[in-house]
């Protein structure tokens, strides 16, 4: 892929080598785009949960797609005891972004199942929040919510089947930015949505939003894409194992994905905005390696 002559700012990125899902899409996404990308692993294989989480594969898998050497790697010991997850997710991502702050201006910190479906656009609205004195980039997601068969899936959306943007982070910050939880920080966050008025169900209709993309150039959060042991496994070790016991949420996950239209419909009589879910048909196969940047309909 070849970085576009207009785009002029260039940050670097990092990203947290746990789950390796998806993490060779999604890092070969912004790949071209960045100078170096800090990959923040824990050496001890301990999750944020205390559970064993092996990084090899992920790093490894890392390691293969650097044909330009931009891959460094940032080992550390992450997990503490009697500090919750969410509380161990923000320091490994504070300290993973101290190291990416040097050198660049801003920081890419997309998670590892996450794919910007176009990586130019991304960046053009990210040198337009530096223009405009902004600290951090606020960019939409559309959360896939499940696999269904062939190039189907579910994904989380508005009322009457319209997509949906949303926001679990920023996904840029300028260097040496202090995160809050997670991804969020109280920097000035420039906000990009699909249209002029906010279209996130759990944003209120005032939000502002700065610039509008096309939904077919949205962030691709593929969380909930993968296996149901995968799911289950995942749910022990991520930054909110501590919120809740996951398991009828994967089992009410399972349900959906075998009853697509009737969760589809029935969907919409909901009060709950995570239960409007439409169908997404992605023009690659989910096994491809674009599966999730070549061609979104919305």
């Amino acid at each position: 892929m070849t970085v576009p002559k207009h785009l002029r700012l260039q940050p670097n990125a990092y990203v947290l080598a746990a789950d390796p899902a998806w993490i060779e899409e999604s890092v070969a996404s912004y790949y071209d785009f960045v100078k170096r990308i800090f990959v923040s692993f824990d050496e001890t294989g301990t999750s944020w949960t205390g559970h064993p989480l092996d990084p090899t594969e992920a790093v490894s898998r890392l390691k293969a797609l650097d044909h330009q050497g931009k891959i460094v790697l940032a080992p550390g010991r992450f997990f503490s005891l009697g500090r919750n997850a969410l509380a161990s997710d923000t320091a490994q991502r504070q300290n993973a972004l101290d190291l990416a702050s040097e050198g660049a201006a801003w920081v890419l910190q997309l998670d590892s199942d996450e794919i910007a479906a176009d990586p130019a656009t991304l960046l053009s609205c990210l040198e337009q929040a530096d223009r405009e004195g902004f600290d951090a980039l606020d960019y939409p997601a559309r959360y896939v919510y499940q696999h269904i068969r062939d190039r189907w899936y579910l994904e989380r959306g508005r009322r009457l089947w319209r997509a949906a943007a949303a926001y679990p982070g920023a996904v840029a910050v300028r260097a040496g930015t202090r995160l809050r939880l997670s991804r969020q920080t109280d920097a000035a966050l420039f906000r990009v949505d699909f249209s002029r008025r906010n279209t996130d169900p759990w944003h209120p209709p005032s939000a502002i939003v700065h610039r509008v993309v096309h939904p077919g150039q949205a962030i691709m959060h593929l969380s909930w894409v993968r296996s149901e042991s995968a799911m289950l496994a995942k749910t022990s070790t991520w930054g909110h194992a501590g919120e809740r016991d996951w398991s009828a949420d994967v089992l009410q996950w399972s349900r959906r994905g075998r009853r697509p239209l009737r969760t589809v419909a029935a969907g919409q009589l909901s009060r709950n905005p995570d239960n409007w879910l439409r169908f997404l048909r992605l023009a690659d196969t989910p096994d491809a390696a674009a599966r999730a940047r070549n061609g979104l309909t919305s």
